[in-house]
């Protein structure tokens, strides 16, 4: 008996040793001057980071500010810079897309004027090593006659992160066929090719359709007709800067749904939901049905793999799911797809409702789903249960995903709205102790809180064990640095 609990003991003891744990560390705090504010982590290092913040969901502002600062490797702030979004007549552009490169960011926005009788798309580019922002530069224009209809514009980015495309439905025209324009730019936004076209499907105000682009520069287009009928037909349009060839892409049993495009040795391919279609119209009350994922191959068309969920607790809620993370390790795909809803009412001033909006955002249930790179399905595993955000809170939603120590790792918020971490498909673990954060005695009567995640914060120092986040507890922010 004593030999077994010396046994138990050094057992123990050589586990712990080669075992690891998060260290965090909990720097400079800030307070937000506008709840829309949000800020993103970007250009993590060894030696620090920088941030950059702008205003959420504001769309009729004639000023519209981004703001960028460096911090150093304990958080503290070096330095802070401004520079605006163009603006069109009156109106400053509306930010669309961050790209975030290694040395470089790339900020898209977009801006219409009714007195111009324009709508724009422009890129501005910041560079870390100068610390510039380059002049705005025009990547997309049509004309418009009225801001009801208008067009729109989709903007997608290559796996490879090597071509934008801009994709653009033009402005309404009654009893009309469908006009688009692609552009496709490679990272130094030097123009690879454009396309007009007039295609064959009837013009509309509003299209089921995404975007994508290969790392060779084709662009897709997944588009839907007739969406809430029993004949709906998902249709997919290849253009290559000459001409459009266009494929069904939904058949009996599958009506594809949300997907991102992947590329496997190669090969464009596009993983994602779909709906098995057996009833005449989706359900939008809780989210738009799905019924399990797939794995299609672009340059065969050709459906690799398609598989239901294999039981009813799997497919509780998997509603409107989006695929927020997908990484392809070896022979491995590793998807997260998550529940997303928002939904708004008038907020109310006592009993009267006022003409402000209050936002309710839904996140999950969330899902991970593991194939090969055949399209073979090796498990589902069901991860978070539905938690609902409102307005500005949203910013606690969400999973973030990272791949390392030859394992993935999903950082998130619990039940309790703190800060948790859970380990998939790994032989080496890492420990998790919850940071806990003293406030200030002002803060009283709680005087030490376990803080929540803002999800979509957190960015790993590439070639380090090192990862920065923000943290939040009331009305204060944390900026965080995470070691192992």
């Amino acid at each position: 008996m004593k030999k077994n609990i010396i046994a138990i003991i050094i057992g123990f003891t050589i586990h712990q040793g080669f075992s690891q744990e998060f260290k965090t560390e909990t720097g400079t705090s800030f307070t937000k001057k506008n709840n829309q504010e949000i800020t993103h982590i970007t250009f993590p290092s060894a030696y620090g980071f920088m941030t950059y913040s702008h205003l959420d969901n504001v769309m009729t502002d004639n000023r519209k500010e981004i703001k960028l600062t460096k911090y150093d490797q304990s958080t503290n702030p070096i330095a802070s810079s401004f520079f605006n979004l163009p603006k069109l007549g009156q109106r400053a552009a509306d930010l669309l897309k961050v790209i975030e490169l290694k040395d470089r960011l790339i900020f898209i926005s977009k801006a219409m004027d009714k007195k111009s009788g324009k709508s724009e798309v422009y890129a501005q580019v910041y560079q870390e090593k100068e610390n510039t922002i380059n002049p705005y530069k025009t990547i997309a224009s049509f004309p418009i006659e009225s801001y009801s209809k208008s067009g729109f514009y989709k903007i997608t980015v290559s796996p490879d992160q090597s071509k934008i495309a801009v994709y653009a439905s033009m402005p309404y025209k009654k009893k009309t066929k469908e006009k688009i324009q692609t552009r496709v730019y490679d990272i130094n936004l030097n123009l690879l090719w454009e396309q007009t076209e007039t295609l064959t499907f009837d013009a509309k105000k509003v299209y089921h359709e995404k975007a994508f682009v290969a790392n060779t520069g084709q662009v897709y287009l997944s588009k839907i007709t007739d969406a809430n009928k029993k004949a709906r037909t998902t249709h997919l349009l290849e253009f290559n800067g000459n001409s459009v060839n266009t494929t069904t892409f939904s058949s009996d049993g599958f009506q594809p749904m949300n997907m991102k495009l992947i590329t496997i040795d190669d090969t464009p391919m596009l993983i994602g939901f779909f709906w098995h279609g057996k009833k005449s119209i989706v359900s939008v009350g809780e989210g738009d049905e799905n019924n399990g994922a797939f794995l299609y191959d672009l340059s065969e068309h050709t459906l690799l793999g398609k598989h239901l969920w294999k039981e009813k607790q799997t497919a509780n809620n998997l509603k409107s799911l989006e695929v927020i993370d997908c990484k392809i390790i070896d022979n491995d795909i590793y998807m997260i797809g998550e529940r997303k809803i928002t939904k708004n009412e008038f907020r109310k001033n006592g009993n009267q409702s006022t003409m402000e909006l209050d936002y309710y955002h839904t996140y999950g249930a969330s899902i991970l789903v593991n194939f090969d790179t055949k399209g073979t399905l090796k498990s589902f595993t069901p991860l978070l249960d539905t938690v609902e955000y409102k307005n500005e809170k949203k910013e606690k939603g969400s999973i973030t995903t990272l791949y390392f120590e030859d394992g993935l790792r999903l950082f998130h918020n619990d039940s309790k709205n703190q800060i948790s971490y859970n380990s998939y498909f790994s032989q080496r673990e890492i420990g998790f102790k919850k940071p806990v954060i003293k406030l200030k005695a002002t803060d009283l009567p709680r005087y030490w809180v376990i803080p929540c995640l803002l999800p979509n914060s957190l960015k790993k120092a590439e070639g380090y064990n090192l990862l920065y986040y923000i943290s939040n507890y009331g009305d204060t922010y944390w900026l965080n640095k995470m070691s192992w």
